[in-house]
């Protein structure tokens, strides 16, 4: 996927921005809210865990999006989200630490990819079950991962929280 410049602009200044989001989104909840553990759907995370969440796979992905560049071709390995999010004991995770985390680590993920080459974008990685990505690819799908979550977020709200 050779996505032209224009494109890439958008999907970099939205990968920018995200953190900001979801900051702003969570803004003026205290540490110590109940807020924070409230279980709308049994099988999703709490606002708690969603923020630990983003701010544990976005380095994740930053790794990935590095092997990329720096391997020829490498298959970048699974990694089980449910427990990574017992092991880091997402449920009594600091969430304003882990707003700050997501932010910083996004940072230093822009610092990489402003300064890739047009040959960059294209350096390719196997991701089963997904098959090929280049780094074009894996960053819409952080865009994407972060959509989601945000949207669980937006949901959450609406729904009461409760």
């Amino acid at each position: 996927m050779n996505m032209p410049s224009g494109m890439r602009s958008y999907v970099l200044k939205a990968l920018s921005g995200n953190p900001s989001v979801a900051a702003r989104l969570l803004q003026g909840i205290t540490e110590d809210n109940p807020i924070w553990d409230c279980r709308p759907d049994a099988d999703r995370f709490t606002l708690r865990e969603i923020v630990a969440h983003l701010a544990d796979w976005n380095p994740i992905f930053l790794e990935r999006i590095q092997r990329t560049l720096n391997e020829d071709h490498p298959t970048l390995p699974d990694v089980d989200e449910e427990a990574v999010a017992i092991q880091n004991d997402y449920a009594h995770s600091d969430p304003i630490a882990g707003i700050h985390r997501f932010q910083e680590s996004r940072k230093v993920m822009m610092d990489v990819l402003l300064n890739l080459s047009d040959d960059d974008w294209g350096r390719t990685a196997l991701k089963k079950p997904l098959g090929d990505l280049s780094v074009e690819l894996q960053c819409v799908l952080v865009l994407a991962h972060d959509g989601y979550h945000l949207h669980q977020i937006v949901q959450w709200f609406k729904s009461g929280g409760n």
